[in-house]
This record gives structure tokens, sequence and C-alpha cells, in this order.
């Protein structure tokens, strides 16, 4: 999909002036600035008394259509939209993918307000570009303009989507200890967020019946229920015109979308050593000063992170509804998907139904549910097990994860943190291996690197960032 694609990951990625969660770091218990992304109440009884986030990039691609060309990759697919030069297609026939998902994040602060208490300021900018659901040869077709199936194909796809979206966060992080009595303790936390929508492309395709012929370019698509949407493609101008590339102008100006969000966790830690030394009769003062060290033998987190929707208003957005029956081609949909009225009257030239509409639109978070365990095998030794489940509506405009589950074996002191995850995902059915390396304030790392050494490897992502804890 030369031109869409194009634009889109242009869009994403004019973002770098958290499909991936860094898991190698985020799972640290010296890493709260990151860590309360997984779950809010993770920053209560910081181990930094005050932590400074300067800033933080990550970047990724993930898909179930085929082994991803790590060699070639995005470089050559926004260059000529193929994406036969960006994945190897498999036998999959319905496409999914995130390509690619951006995460920056810019100023932040961290204060321990007493040795129960914690909150936070942060700000970020995401991009995801999201296809979900998509028939694969419907798919190749719009994305290689050289693709010819060399069988007759019915294929009757139903609920669709695709978003491209990029929006910007001010959020402010509470977590404190709610429950603490012998080996048992709880903590709370929240983030509220502001949500600022600065772009997005979508389409909703509910039902459409298509026959390709063998060798033939042109397909046939009955019974037509499509929904394609934006703010930033209005009937003449295309997309990217009005983006900015500062960091800074993306998080505090030029937003067309507005909307709230935010997070909310618990946090369960049990410390059989604690009851032993509460039982032995120490004193509550040397109770408590053992327990700050943050010693504990189990932890378990339950949190829902992401929750929330960007409105675009009726005055800044347009939709288009295509209906109906007709011949139509890849390339020609490509040729004039540029604004709204060229493919309406494309569509409308090939016998299908098209109305433009102005009409307030909704866009929806990656709403998803996390657990959690870590177990404190010995000294500086722990693994912690992290499960994702989406909660989102992938019918709707938005973005969405797919459900996976992580084991992270790590080795952490205060200086030095190095964390192995481990990932089984839906998406892709894949295992995932990364590694996450942190030295003071400074990180880097990816939850999924093989295909950097390993051929045959459906994603591949990378982060890094920098804070400044102060730990008196």
């Amino acid at each position: 999909m030369k031109t869409l694609i194009s634009a889109a990951v242009s869009l994403v990625l004019c973002a770098s002036a958290n499909a991936q969660h860094n898991l190698g770091i985020t799972t640290s218990n010296w890493s709260c600035m990151n860590s309360m992304y997984l779950n809010p109440a993770n920053i209560a009884e910081s181990r930094e008394k005050k932590a400074v986030n300067l800033a933080s990039f990550a970047f990724g691609v993930d898909n179930n259509v085929g082994p991803f060309n790590a060699g070639q990759g995005l470089v050559v697919a926004v260059g000529d939209g193929k994406t036969n030069n960006m994945f190897n297609y498999a036998n999959n026939s319905k496409v999914s993918m995130h390509a690619p998902f951006v995460d920056v994040t810019g100023p932040g602060l961290l204060i321990k307000v007493d040795d129960k208490h914690s909150v936070a300021f942060s700000t970020r900018v995401r991009g995801i570009n999201q296809f979900n659901n998509f028939d694969q040869t419907l798919f190749h077709t719009f994305n290689d303009p050289k693709f010819r199936t060399t069988d007759e194909i019915l294929a009757s796809p139903k609920d669709f989507t695709y978003t491209v979206h990029m929006w910007s966060e001010i959020g402010f992080t509470y977590g404190g200890v709610f429950y603490d009595k012998g080996a048992h303790k709880i903590k709370a936390g929240g983030t509220v967020r502001y949500l600022g929508g600065i772009a997005y492309v979508g389409v909703k395709g509910r039902n459409m019946d298509v026959k390709f012929s063998a060798g033939n370019d042109t397909f046939y698509a009955a019974n037509t229920d499509i929904e394609y949407a934006s703010n930033i493609l209005n009937t003449k101008s295309s997309a990217g015109s009005n983006i900015s590339q500062s960091f800074f102008s993306l998080l505090y100006k030029g937003k067309f979308g507005h909307g709230l969000g935010g997070d909310f966790g618990l946090v369960y830690e049990y410390n059989p050593d604690d009851n032993k030394t509460e039982d032995a009769g120490q004193t509550e003062n040397k109770r408590r000063s053992s327990k700050n060290k943050q010693g504990y033998r189990v932890r378990f987190s339950m949190s829902v992170v992401d929750i929330g929707v960007i409105h675009y208003s009726k005055e800044k957005n347009a939709n288009e509804l295509f209906t109906g029956n007709g011949y139509v081609t890849g390339v020609g949909i490509l040729n004039n998907v540029k604004n709204f009225d060229n493919i309406r009257k494309y569509a409308v030239q090939r016998g299908f139904n098209a109305e433009i509409r102005q009409m307030a639109s909704k866009v929806y978070m990656p709403t998803r549910l996390m657990f959690g365990g870590d177990y404190h095998i010995q000294k500086h030794y722990y693994t912690n097990v992290t499960f994702l489940v989406n909660l989102a509506d992938r019918k709707n405009f938005g973005n969405s994860y797919y459900n996976q589950f992580t084991v992270t074996p790590r080795y952490e002191t205060k200086k030095v943190s190095v964390g192995l995850p481990v990932t089984f995902s839906t998406l892709s059915n894949r295992f995932k291996v990364g590694l996450g390396f942190m030295a003071g304030g400074f990180f880097i790392g990816s939850d999924d690197m093989l295909a950097l050494a390993v051929k045959g490897e459906y994603g591949i992502s990378f982060y890094t960032g920098l804070n400044v804890p102060i730990y008196k």
C-alpha cells in the first residue's frame, strides 16, 4: 500500500524527532520511571528519592504475515511501498501487524514523598501503524502493484481494521502502600493522563466479498461496507502536511483531538523474613529499616493500562463510506487514496456508492490487562513473569496489543541491572528473545532481537533512554 503506508510510517516516525514494554528493564526494582507504565503501583516505596527522566525512545515491528527481512525492512518498504521487501509472505490467511510502533518519552519527574508514597509526572508521544484481520490476498494486492494471484480465490473478509495514530500524553501518577502488616504488603496506584490527538487515519472494513482471478490485477468486490476516516486527509490534501517534527510542538501544540486516559494497579508482596523479624521482637523502627530495603520473597501485580479515548470533532475530521459492488485494482486504489475527493471519484467510477461526511470520530487507546509475578531467588537474582491480555475492541478506530506471555530472569543491583525476556506472542505464534541492560540511569535493550542473528523471525524492536536517579 505504497501511498498510504509510506505516509503512515512517515507520520509515526516523525515522533522520533510500546507494542514494546521494555521488559528487560521495566521489571527491575531500580527503574520506577519505566516500571510505572506496567503498573502505577510500582512507584510506591520508590528506591530513588527522586528521579528525572530526560528522554527515551522505543521502536519496533511485529506481524503474523511472515518472516521479517531485517536487512531491508522498513527502509525499503517506505521507499517503494512493497511489503514483499519487508516480509516474506507465509501461509497465514489473516494479516495483522504493528509496522511500526514508536514510543518517545520526554521530560518527567518522580518524587518519593515519604517511605510509603511516591508521585510522578511524565510526558510521552506515541504512534502505532496497525493492520488487523486483513485477508492476505487483499492485503498483498494493495501492498504490491505487481502481485498477481496464481489461482482463482474467493474471500469474504469481515471486521478488518487499519489505524495509524499518533498522540501525546501528559500524565500524573501516584503510588502508595495501603496495607503493611507482618509478611504481607499491598500497594495501589493510578495514573491520570491528558491525551492530545495529533493525527490518525482509520479504516473499518465491516464486510466485503472478493473474487480474485488468476493472473489479473482487477478483482471484483461485492456487498462492500467500508468506512474510511481521518483528521489529516481532507477533500484535497494528503497525510502529514500539518504535522510538526518537534517533540515539544507535538506535546503542547497543534493537537486536533482531545481526551482523558489512565492506568490503575495493585501489587501484593509477601516477605516471610520480615514476619520472622517482627516475631523476634524487633522495634518498629528497626523493622521499618529492614523493610525499606525492599525485600520480598514473591510479588504479584495486576493492572489495567491505557484506558481512554481521543475525540476528534467533526470540524477537523472527515469520514467516507463505501457500499455496493464494483471492479477495482490495487494500483487504482493506491493512486487515488491521497485525499477523499480522489478516492470517492474513483470508487463511483467503478460502480460503488461513496459518501463523504463531516462527522466526529473516537479513536480508542490500546487498553490491556497486565498480570505479573516476581520471585526473589537469592541476593541479586530474580525471575519475573508478565502476562498481557488485550481489552480493546478491534472493530473500533484505534490500536490494540496482542496477548503475550513473558518470562524474564534478571540480575539487579543499585548500579547495574540485566534482564533476559523470553516472550511467546499470540500475534506471530512464535517465541521472542530480548536483552535489557541498565547502568545508573542509562538503559538500552530489545524485547525482540533474534532477527539480527537468525533468519525467519517475525519482528524486531529496540529501546534506549536516560534518566537521573537521586538516592539521597
